[in-house]
């Protein structure tokens, strides 16, 4: 399951799925610390990166399941981008979310006590886009980290 699944910006179906089946199976993950899903945008090419300075890796990493595999609120999606801890704040409001830069790191946080997992894939996909000057439509991709460390 450490494979990458392959997306398209307009269809993250498959990457709902992902995270419903972790979810579902209240995986806790190698460290017992939780399971992660790791959406990418792809990368610019690299004579568009070469002149936006946008060539770093971009990634959401949807906290899935907590410590002992629990599903629980806050659900929060980490953004890790060239801009650091002030990306959450560049992706703009989306009703029913919040936004933190908490200890150098970004967060988006899914507001309500259930979480929606069309939702949360979404709102990580948007902020991808967001940040990403015009990304692309194919190139997408996601995976599950069962390798999480918690400090």
């Amino acid at each position: 399951m450490d494979s990458w699944v392959r997306f398209r910006r307009s269809d993250p179906a498959r990457v709902v799925d992902l995270v419903r089946a972790v979810a579902d199976a209240r995986d806790a993950g190698e460290h017992g610390q939780g399971v992660e899903v790791v959406v990418e945008a792809p990368r610019l090419r690299w004579w568009r990166a070469l002149f936006n300075r946008d060539d770093t890796l971009a990634q959401a990493r949807i906290v899935v399941t907590r410590d002992g595999g629990e599903v629980r609120h806050p659900f929060d999606i980490q953004l890790v981008t060239a801009y650091g801890a002030d990306a959450a704040h560049r992706v703009g409001r989306r009703t029913g979310w919040a936004a933190s830069n908490s200890a150098g790191l970004a967060f988006l946080i899914q507001k309500g006590p259930d979480p929606d997992y069309g939702e949360l894939v979404t709102g990580a996909v948007e902020a991808l886009a967001r940040l990403r000057r015009r990304p692309r439509e194919g190139g997408w991709r996601a995976r599950v980290d069962r390798a999480v460390t918690r400090s």
